[in-house]
């Protein structure tokens, strides 16, 4: 009993420590570039969203491609249709979700979808198409800069302990459910 209680308080102080990492390296872009807080913030945001408990790196490599599919389609229909109507926002989702079961990024569909919407959104309350290339790189260095994190401290749990390290290598063949964004 006391080595799974031992396990889940190393479990807890490592994630803290991983976010607290992740939220010092955003706030530091946040606080480096105030002329792009807006993106600053998305990086933010997809360093937390991209850490894992358990250092399972592909939830960052998919939270990425993800991204990158909803706000294509965002960009896409803003082009389409702006201002957005039911039609664009309803065709915008079934090529979205098209999108994601072709490339077999089931467990990202609802980070997709919520990248399309705020794209299309943004994109037409800004009257401009460059916010979701903005968005669309702060996603990616948040989610990279996460994937670093949970690579590094993937390094450090399997030097320090490698009873663990094998449960890990196990948890992180199977896939994750998407957290949102």
């Amino acid at each position: 009993m006391n080595q799974i209680a031992a396990v889940r308080a190393s479990e807890f102080w490592e994630y803290l420590a991983k976010c607290l990492l992740g939220v010092s390296i955003g706030y530091g872009l946040y606080k480096g570039f105030p002329e792009y807080s807006g993106e600053t913030l998305w990086v933010l945001i997809s360093i937390l969203l991209s850490i894992t408990h358990d250092n399972n790196s592909q939830v960052a490599y998919d939270r990425m491609r993800g991204n990158i599919v909803g706000s294509t389609v965002g960009l896409l229909a803003f082009f389409l249709a702006n201002p957005p109507n039911l039609l664009t926002i309803c065709l915008g989702v079934a090529i979205t979700i098209g999108i994601c079961f072709q490339l077999r990024l089931l467990g990202v569909v609802r980070t997709a979808l919520v990248a399309f919407v705020i794209v299309l959104f943004y994109e037409q309350s800004h009257s401009s198409w460059s916010g979701a290339l903005y968005r669309m790189a702060s996603v990616v260095l948040g989610c990279l800069i996460g994937l670093v994190i949970n690579f590094a401290f993937r390094k450090l749990v399997f030097k320090l302990y490698p009873a663990r390290a094998a449960s890990l290598k196990k948890s992180a063949t199977t896939q994750k459910p998407d957290g949102g964004e």
